[in-house]
């Protein structure tokens, strides 16, 4: 004989419609995001006594109670952006959500040359979470942290990366572009990228061409299997390493908003969802928390106050900046860093 299901929804009609609009959840899918909190947790079979409609820093919420065992838990849900706020085990706190994760667009752009160790630098001491850094192979097989296909933006060389070696590269002149303050800096590799962040910050990959062995290889001799996310905009290249390894916590982007979503769930099972600012809306990034993903906006393309608000209005995982010095103190207002 089957176990019950995970949630037992007890006068589950009753509330259905005093949470339904077009801007909040139904009281079904509250019950999933605290099965999922708990199940994350401690694995917890938990049976609901109630679902109560709410509200949560002025958005409509729903307040979820049950049992489990001698335990008795108590869960507030934000029915407008889909997400558990907090979790109390016998009247203490069990679970909190405090903000998305902070991802600086290339280290920190705004005060050092992009994609460099002063860059990263600059980031982790900004309060980044995660660094976002552009990957690509040279001509005898390193992989090296720079975004364009050619050196001409961002170096004093000229042509495709992958014409030089690592040692031509080393040469190159990467950051008086930017200030004569950066004359010296010169392109890291992906290894003195990643030892530069130890300890500090978790890098965020954007796999922009190169072999996908190697790039499994680096991150597996430096223990970030498991914990390092990944973008790529090349789809075919993202299922190569897909196939090497399911140890990388993708962030495909979705293609036309909430329409393209399923697609993008379906064809890679991501742990997270890439949305940039073209395809932002509210109701994306609440789908992507029913769908029990993650999400990551990026508000490069509207790096404004506006869009940071915007963004940071749907609470999601991982927020992506250019402008890290406005973001902090916005996140902060909210009491999230």
């Amino acid at each position: 004989m089957k176990s019950k299901p995970f949630f037992c929804i007890i006068a589950l009609m009753l509330y259905a419609n005093l949470v339904a609009s077009a801007s909040s959840i139904s009281t079904i899918d509250a019950v999933h995001l605290v099965e999922r909190a708990l199940d994350t947790k401690h694995n917890i079979k938990h049976q609901t006594l109630s679902v109560e409609p709410s509200t949560y820093n002025n958005h409509p919420a729903y307040i979820v109670i049950g049992r489990s065992g001698q335990d008795g838990f108590r869960s507030i849900v934000d029915a407008q952006v889909a997400r558990v706020m907090n979790i109390d085990r016998n009247g203490a706190a069990f679970f909190k959500w405090k903000g998305p994760k902070i991802v600086g667009h290339r280290g920190n752009v705004k005060f050092a040359p992009e994609n460099t160790l002063p860059a990263f630098e600059a980031a982790i001491e900004y309060g980044c979470d995660l660094l976002e850094i552009d990957i690509r192979q040279t001509k005898d097989g390193e992989l090296v942290i720079i975004h364009d296909s050619t050196l001409d933006r961002t170096t004093n060389g000229s042509g495709p990366v992958s014409n030089y070696t690592l040692a031509e590269l080393k040469k190159l002149d990467a950051g008086s572009w930017f200030s004569d303050e950066f004359k010296s800096v010169r392109i890291p590799t992906l290894r003195e990228a990643l030892q530069c962040m130890k300890g500090r910050a978790l890098p965020d990959l954007d796999f922009k061409a190169g072999d996908p062995a190697k790039l499994v290889k680096i991150i597996k001799e430096a223990g970030l299997l498991g914990k390092v996310t990944m973008h790529c905009g090349d789809w075919e290249l993202l299922q190569q390493t897909q196939t090497l390894t399911d140890k990388f916590l993708l962030r495909p982007g979705v293609p036309y908003g909430v329409v393209g979503l399923p697609t993008l769930l379906n064809k890679f099972d991501p742990p997270i969802v890439n949305i940039d600012w073209g395809q932002f809306s509210e109701s994306l990034v609440r789908e992507v928390h029913i769908a029990g993903r993650k999400s990551f906006v990026n508000t490069m393309q509207h790096d404004t106050q506006f869009g940071i608000e915007a963004m940071l209005d749907t609470a999601p995982d991982y927020i992506q900046t250019d402008e890290i010095d406005l973001l902090v103190p916005l996140m902060r207002a909210r009491g999230w860093k």
